[in-house]
């Protein structure tokens, strides 16, 4: 079999409607007639020698004409040994290919990628597994597919998530909207699904494992559309999330997991040995050999639990800012002009993702066709996020735009305060305090033009010259603020230390004289801080605690990974460590 990639195909009108292998696979030989048909004669002589698989595909907006751009496996039904010669010469008339690899290869008939570290734990006895009594903590990413590959392997957890099911979760996530009626324990970032219900669903990730497909089939088994498997950046949709974590629930349940919503880790006791014996609840205590501590990154309450044990933390970098928005069909026609005046071709909103060298500052969790939404932790804090449906079209599109907060950074600040493991936590803490009192409390967030944002940074800032040049807040096409359940005019310069909004202002400062009107046509709404966590908490290469043994950190909570994708995959591999460690 044979790759071929960044395979361009215009967009246009009689091809949009088919099918992708097909579209590929029909422009693909008109492309070796069209260039070579005699050297590819034996290729071509019954037009259907090969089968085709996509494996990835994406949109190129920076031309004047969209093309779709492909990665597909082929697979020839002549002999094996003819392949070196057609990628010969499909490089002489310009076509990109080589040979593909074993994993590669595998997915032609979507097998499951084998995602274990050996054959050894694979094969151990099952009977021996069930003796594992493992805990785990949170019902995002990374407490689900622990669990599904525990049990995949022969053990039968026991999952507690602080939260509720995801179908009670969404009429307190209404409520909050609705009512500014908040529940500390079911909302935007807790209950089953984790935090990242409620923020698309994006797939999208640069991590290069085999489980990355292993996580992406799983999805698809359990109802997501079969586009996520070749998607450039998939998403899910917050709205089919929901479907789709309750065929997960029903999965894990029906294969022997014991599920507790509503219930939260409050202890866990430490035996002699240094290892943990029992894990206790606001409802019971479960003895057990390991936890797998997946209770994201806004569970503060967990942190403080974790400090109080003695467990070793550092504090990490993370970002924070504003979300920005822009109408969506100003934002689509900034980023991509070429559909301009054609009949039948629309994007669904496009996903943009920029940043700044000079000032360090970027965008982040992109949400087309979105809103954006409350995502705070605690009562008297406030954080934002965003989210889209899986239409992507709603009336805004937005994304966060933040600057860089590393440790060192905090040290020139409040060294007493921001110094300790958790310094950068309690730094996001007093960030989210802040907005949620310049929004006047009952949540309601600040927002702001984001021209007079940057004249209030350039005006207090002065020095550092950051060279403003928008236009004024009157300028015509700034949308309102999509935010529920009501938004306060803010100086937002205020929320933040100068750092941040110089990082911030000059960012937006590069991005209008790129992109006309992206600062001059957008509002800012505060504060984003949940980027990524803020602390990380120090494990050892086998992916216990190098505190207490028997201790897990995993998936976004623990510092080190980060959205949906990365957080599954660190659950699956916390969960091959507890069957590695068992199993000796």
């Amino acid at each position: 079999m044979i790759i071929v990639y960044d395979f361009k195909i215009p967009v246009n009108d009689a091809e949009k409607f088919k099918e992708d292998e097909e579209l590929f696979l029909d422009y693909f030989i008109d492309y070796l007639n069209d260039y070579a048909p005699d050297k590819f004669e034996q290729f071509l002589k019954s037009g259907r020698n090969f089968d085709v698989k996509i494996l990835k595909k994406s949109v190129d907006l920076r031309q004047k004409e969209q093309k779709k751009v492909f990665k597909v496996l082929i697979k020839f039904n002549t002999a094996a040994g003819q392949e070196d010669g057609f990628i010969g010469l499909l490089d002489k008339i310009g076509v990109k290919a080589r040979k593909a690899d074993n994993e590669e290869e595998r997915l032609f008939n979507l097998e499951e990628a084998d995602i274990s570290m050996s054959a050894e734990v694979q094969n151990k006895n099952i009977a021996k597994r069930n003796k594992t009594k493992v805990l785990i903590t949170g019902m995002g990413p990374a407490g689900i597919f622990a669990a599904a590959y525990l049990l995949k392997n022969g053990v039968k957890p026991i999952l507690i998530e602080k939260g509720k099911r995801v179908e009670d979760r969404i009429k307190d996530v209404k409520d909050l909207l609705d009512n500014a009626i908040f529940d500390k324990k079911s909302n935007v970032v807790f209950g089953e699904g984790g935090a990242g219900t409620f923020s698309d669903g994006k797939l999208t990730t640069r991590k290069n494992d085999p489980a990355v497909f292993y996580v992406l089939n799983f999805l698809v088994k359990m109802g997501a559309d079969r586009n996520i498997l070749t998607e450039h950046k998939p998403h899910l949709g917050s709205d089919n999330l929901i479907h789709i974590l309750k065929e997960i629930r029903e999965h894990l349940i029906k294969n022997g997991a014991e599920i507790y919503f509503e219930e939260e880790l409050k202890d866990f006791e430490i035996n002699e040995s240094g290892s943990v014996c029992s894990a206790k609840t606001d409802k019971r205590i479960f003895k057990t050999d390991s936890v797998i501590l997946a209770s994201g990154s806004n569970s503060y309450d967990t942190y403080e639990l974790l400090e109080r044990k003695g467990v070793a933390m550092e504090r990490k970098p993370f970002a924070a800012g504003f979300r920005i928005e822009h109408k969506r069909d100003f934002a689509d026609g900034l980023f991509f002009r070429g559909n301009a005046g054609k009949e039948g071709v629309k994007l669904k909103g496009v996903y943009y993702n920029i940043s700044s060298k000079k000032y360090g500052g970027y965008s982040f969790c992109m949400c087309p066709g979105g809103v954006v939404i409350n995502a705070s932790s605690g009562e008297n804090l406030l954080c934002v996020n965003g989210m889209s449906y899986s239409g992507r079209d709603m009336e805004n599109s937005n994304s966060a735009i933040v600057g860089a907060v590393r440790p060192e950074m905090l040290d020139g600040i409040d060294p007493d305060r921001y110094s300790l493991g958790t310094g950068a936590l309690q730094f996001r803490k007093d960030l989210e305090f802040k907005a949620y009192e310049a929004g006047g409390g009952n949540f309601a967030a600040p927002y702001q033009y984001t021209p007079d944002y940057m004249k209030d940074v350039y005006n207090a800032c002065a020095g550092a010259r950051v060279g403003l040049s928008v236009k004024n807040s009157s300028a015509p096409g700034i949308p309102a603020p999509s935010y529920k359940p009501s938004v306060k005019y803010f100086n937002l310069f205020k929320l933040l230390p100068d750092f941040l909004n110089l990082s911030i202002a000059g960012s937006l400062n590069e991005f209008e004289s790129k992109f006309n009107g992206f600062a001059a046509k957008s509002v800012l709404t505060g504060l984003e801080t949940g980027t990524s966590s803020a602390v990380r908490i120090k494990r050892n290469s086998d992916y216990e605690s190098m505190s207490v043994k028997g201790l897990y950190p995993c998936g976004e909570g623990s510092g080190y990974s980060g959205g949906i994708i990365t957080s599954a995959i660190d659950g699956i591999r916390c969960a091959e460590a507890v069957i590695t460690k068992n199993n000796r």
